[in-house]
């Protein structure tokens, strides 16, 4: 099944931001900040693949355009041309590794980063295939998932600290949250914004005495309500049918999967098993 990538996309100026800090060198490791094992972002990377790529592990090597406004869409979380965030990756990679084959993209993707434009002409017919073989390269792989996990996963950590949230499964969710729809409190259906309504509906969070798993069920369907509603300009239309995510991941709490332990099924409409995780 090929399922088009709806995650959240990142502004330029946010990934500017990160640019320095999320540099990394060659014989860096993909880990998430201190308090969350490894065997653990193993499976939510792969439930991240299974979420954006229909795969059990992640596809570092996928791009494809899916004329949804975002150019090239490549990498396990769908780097985009249009965005500014694959410029920003091709710019570590380039810092770690100044000989690569994507650098000579460089100024190009800058200019599309800069004009939003989702036109893949300029590129040339060779970037694909560039990009597969990048790909190959274990400090390109390293560095997309350093991206993906300081851009999304990081901010899903220091949310379930404030919240409470203590299960695999709770950071899960609030890591797809941030990835599909936004890490940050400015963003009017993102993962900040729910866990407030989530608060607010239930007079409090985990942290303050509320169930984790009425919390999570009631996170859940506020979540919902914002994709077939949202107000994130542009996601009107592929939004509303992706809330299958959610519902995969509330089918886990109802099955008591909390840790998140493999084998693990993530079912509604994507029927995939996670056997071994792994990046």
């Amino acid at each position: 099944m090929t399922r088009t990538v709806l995650r959240f996309l990142v502004p330029v100026s946010l990934i500017a931001a990160f640019g320095t800090a999320m540099a990394v060198p060659a014989t860096a490791t993909a880990t998430a900040r201190p308090g969350t094992d490894q065997q653990t972002i193993y499976m939510m990377d792969d439930i991240t693949a299974v979420f954006e790529q229909s795969a059990s592990s992640p596809r570092y090597a996928n791009i494809e355009n899916d004329n949804d406004g975002c150019g090239w869409t490549a990498g396990w979380i769908g780097f985009c041309t249009a965005t500014g965030d694959m410029l920003d990756l091709v710019k570590q990679y380039n810092a770690a590794e100044p000989d690569n084959v994507l650098a000579k993209y460089t100024a190009t993707l800058q200019q599309l980063a800069d004009s939003g434009s989702d036109d893949t002409s300029s590129l040339g017919s060779a970037f694909p295939d560039d990009w597969k073989q990048a790909a190959q390269d274990p400090t390109f792989v390293q560095l997309q998932l350093k991206v993906g996990h300081d851009t999304y996963l990081t901010p899903a950590q220091d949310l379930a600290a404030k919240e409470g949230v203590k299960t695999n499964l709770g950071l899960e969710n609030l890591f797809d949250t941030a990835l599909m729809m936004g890490p940050g409190p400015d963003d009017c259906d993102g993962m900040v914004k729910i866990a407030s309504e989530t608060d607010s509906a239930l007079g409090g969070n985990p942290a303050s005495g509320v169930d984790e798993a009425r919390w999570l069920s009631q996170f859940n369907t506020i979540r919902q309500q914002h994709m077939t509603n949202p107000c994130t300009p542009g996601r009107q239309n592929d939004w509303p049918q992706a809330v299958d995510r959610s519902q995969a991941l509330q089918q886990l709490a109802d099955q008591g999967n909390w840790d998140l332990s493999a084998p693990l099924t993530v079912g509604a409409d994507f029927n995939i098993t996670i056997t071994d995780p792994h990046d």
